[in-house]
């Protein structure tokens, strides 16, 4: 897994990482933040290589099905660059009203 995946299943895990079961919260981080391997989760929770790999995978889909559907992580990106794109001493009645229309869409 290169690193850009592992940062995005890193941002998936800080909104809806609470939704998981402890068991793949568990293996989320080891294998994505702990960088260990599919073996090295296995080994330490003496459990197959396939039972992380299923679980893994069902997490991070379970993960993704959530963003699908609540958008929380690309509404927050919206609000990002729209903020970045006017400065603080900038940001007037009409940025607040699209701000808050950005919000609402959600």
């Amino acid at each position: 897994m290169d690193i850009k995946r592992r940062v995005e299943i890193a941002v998936l895990v800080k909104y809806y990482g609470n939704l998981l079961t402890e068991k793949q919260q568990k293996i989320i981080e080891m294998y994505v933040d702990n960088n260990l391997s599919l073996s090295e989760v296995s080994d330490e929770l003496k459990v197959t290589r396939q039972a992380v790999k299923d679980t893994l995978d069902n997490a991070i889909n379970s993960l993704e099905s959530i963003e699908n559907k609540l958008h929380f992580i690309a509404r927050d990106a919206k609000i990002k660059k729209c903020l970045e794109q006017k400065s603080t001493n900038q940001i007037d009645v009409s940025t607040r009203l699209e701000i808050i229309s950005m919000l609402e869409d959600n």
